[in-house]
């Protein structure tokens, strides 16, 4: 009697970081090496567009329509500035993003790593359904000055955003992998390709031998 083969799940690697850190940087470069990547801010952009439940649900807490971009910066500006507005938004669209990232694996499950991009990864604690935490490290000036250069926004602007999420400092404090993305982009690469390697010398370290 022949045994029946296990079904390998992929090795999914939650990546996370600050406003302005390089995840895009990171993500461009994973998808570069046919890595998938599942995007959750991509997710939550195609909710507000099409998730009319949500979007009540939203509207019903906000007490104002939230149907296009000055809406949605409206309610950017609103949740920035207020920590418990902020966590009533996050409590109504979080179970719609996980409910679509676990549809998205179940697509890439032929593949041995999937990453999870996600800047609230450790704020939402979905750290518990990844086995490996990344994060994208810049320190605080430097995240500071490259978000006023990308969003071209006063100091005061960009302080304010950054502190709206938890410090990059104590997201340390949760990662396996710290890349560190203060130097030039090669170096960032290398980092990359070294974590890359490291991960499928272990896959292969771990597959039984008949």
């Amino acid at each position: 009697m022949s045994a029946i083969p296990v079904k390998n799940k992929p090795y999914i690697i939650g990546l996370t970081g600050g406003i302005a850190s390089g995840k895009s940087t990171v993500t461009k470069y994973l998808k570069s090496l046919h890595i998938p990547v599942i995007d959750s801010d991509f997710i939550v952009k195609n909710l507000w567009e099409n998730e009319k439940e949500m979007i009540l649900k939203a509207e019903k807490v906000f007490g104002f329509p939230i149907r296009n971009e000055q809406d949605k910066k409206k309610l950017g500006e609103l949740i920035f500035h207020d920590s418990m507005k902020r966590k009533e938004l996050n409590d109504i669209v979080h179970p719609y993003v996980f409910e679509e990232i676990e549809k998205q694996k179940e697509i890439m499950e032929r593949f041995p790593f999937v990453v999870i991009d996600m800047p609230l990864l450790i704020e939402a604690d979905y750290m518990k359904h990844c086995d490996h935490i990344v994060l994208v490290y810049v320190d605080f000036e430097t995240q500071v000055k490259r978000l006023m250069n990308r969003d071209e926004i006063s100091r005061d602007e960009a302080i304010t955003k950054i502190s709206s999420q938890m410090p990059i400092d104590d997201k340390k404090l949760y990662a396996h992998t710290i890349f560190d993305n203060r130097k030039e982009i090669k170096d960032l690469y290398l980092e990359i390709d070294h974590f890359i390697e490291g991960l499928k010398h272990e896959k292969q370290q771990s597959i039984p031998t008949s």
